[in-house]
């Protein structure tokens, strides 16, 4: 019975650790609590990471824009995923290579989510560009 008991005490700590993750939260900016659902979320990608990337590279990471609008010097990139929506501000100067310089992301309410965990699922389900 202690043998048991010991085998119990063992195993019981990593029974937690057998079930899916939970999906990411994020305040809502009241008390409310949303929960970020994809069912292809990727690897989060951070803002920073982000910033700084050639409009080519953004194109490379998050595919085809469902809307790209260009009002010099910026431009401005939408994509979609099934969660969220992303959206990539890039700027430039001179004719220079386009740059991204902030990002924003949005659940399907249109409130302000996280962008890492947007980028990755954009990322995940990126669309072919042409």
């Amino acid at each position: 019975m202690i043998h048991r008991a010991a085998l119990l005490a063992l195993c019981l700590p990593f029974a937690a650790c057998t079930g899916e993750s939970e999906p990411p939260r994020y305040s809502l900016g009241n008390s409310e609590v949303g929960v970020f659902r994809s069912t292809n979320a990727g690897s989060p990608i951070s803002a920073e990471r982000i910033r700084g990337m050639s409009d080519r590279d953004v194109l490379q990471t998050f595919g085809a824009p469902a809307l790209d609008r260009k009002d010099e010097p910026a431009r401005v990139l939408r994509f979609q995923s099934d969660a969220c929506t992303l959206f990539v501000a890039l700027y430039r100067e001179g004719g220079a290579t386009w740059r991204a310089r902030h990002a924003d992301a949005f659940d399907p309410q249109l409130r302000p989510l996280p962008v890492d965990q947007c980028a990755g699922s954009v990322a995940a389900q990126r669309r072919r560009v042409a």
